[in-house]
């Protein structure tokens, strides 16, 4: 909705980060979107296709009222962010391997925590010593050390480097490719000698050969391997519930239209995060 409005503004600090925050007339707040990415050392253009996400639009409180907003004292008008909308796209930065929004984010959650266990408490703590705890944590000091547990947290066990290693994850989903093209292989054969209708597969749901050329359809990828990868990350693997055989010579996997909806969807939402 294209309103304008001359909200006043106010400077607030997270640790040494200065944010401009604007009230609107229903006592909400919004940032700026050209600040709100520059926190986490990303462009505007990333947040711009963030919030192009049609399942983003869909969800409450994601969007201002306000296509534009005039702040007092600043000459140009700035597209407002809900509040809503900045933490989320800082957790997506942060989960995707953005070291600030990682840093940002959790010293974010702990700065609240800190508020309901002091008040449980019955503890009061100056507004510099606050600051202070927020500073030291979004440091490049408390980065790197937020950084080194991530690294904790993801360091695979002995065993598990043994058994799982780069090479041998690739190698297992070759293999798998290779037995989707021998199953749709065998259904060709299958039509031929017994007069089969491959089509009425359409009826139940969609066979992984399938599957997979469609997503990388939709990406514009080449690669099936990683395109596999990716359906794998978003959960809709081979050895998810999204996946049910069909008796036709020793069984074919098939996906549910259902599963298949949802796994478009989820694609969609890949290509709008930011990279």
């Amino acid at each position: 909705m294209s309103q304008t409005y001359k909200a006043q503004r106010q400077v607030i600090q997270i640790g040494d980060i200065s944010l401009e925050v604007a009230m609107l007339p229903d006592g909400s707040y919004v940032f700026s979107q050209t600040e709100v990415a520059a926190v986490v050392d990303k462009s505007e253009s990333s947040i711009r296709s963030f919030r192009r996400s049609k399942h983003l639009k869909s969800l409450p409180g994601m969007e201002s009222q306000f296509a534009t907003l005039t702040i007092e004292g600043v000459n140009k008008p700035i597209a407002p962010v809900s509040l809503e909308l900045a933490a989320l796209y800082w957790h997506k930065c942060a989960s995707v391997g953005n070291q600030k929004a990682q840093a940002l984010t959790i010293a974010l959650v702990k700065y609240s925590l800190y508020d309901f266990a002091d008040e449980a408490f019955g503890i009061k703590r100056s507004k510099q010593e606050r600051s202070d705890n927020l500073t030291d944590d979004l440091s490049s000091t408390g980065v790197a050390r937020l950084e080194a547990m991530y690294q904790h947290l993801s360091t695979p066990t002995s065993t598990q480097q043994s058994l799982e290693t780069s090479s041998e994850r690739e190698l297992q989903l070759k293999v798998r490719l290779a037995e989707i093209e021998l199953e749709r292989e065998k259904l060709q054969h299958e039509n031929a000698v017994n007069g089969f209708p491959i089509t009425d597969l359409s009826k139940v749901g969609v066979p992984p050969w399938r599957v997979i050329s469609q997503v990388q359809k939709s990406l514009g990828w080449s690669d099936a391997t990683a395109t596999y990868k990716l359906i794998r990350q978003l959960g809709y693997g081979f050895s998810s519930a999204h996946w049910f055989s069909v008796r036709i010579k020793g069984g074919v996997s098939v996906m549910s239209w259902t599963s298949i909806d949802a796994l478009s969807e989820a694609v969609e939402q890949f290509k709008s995060f930011p990279n």
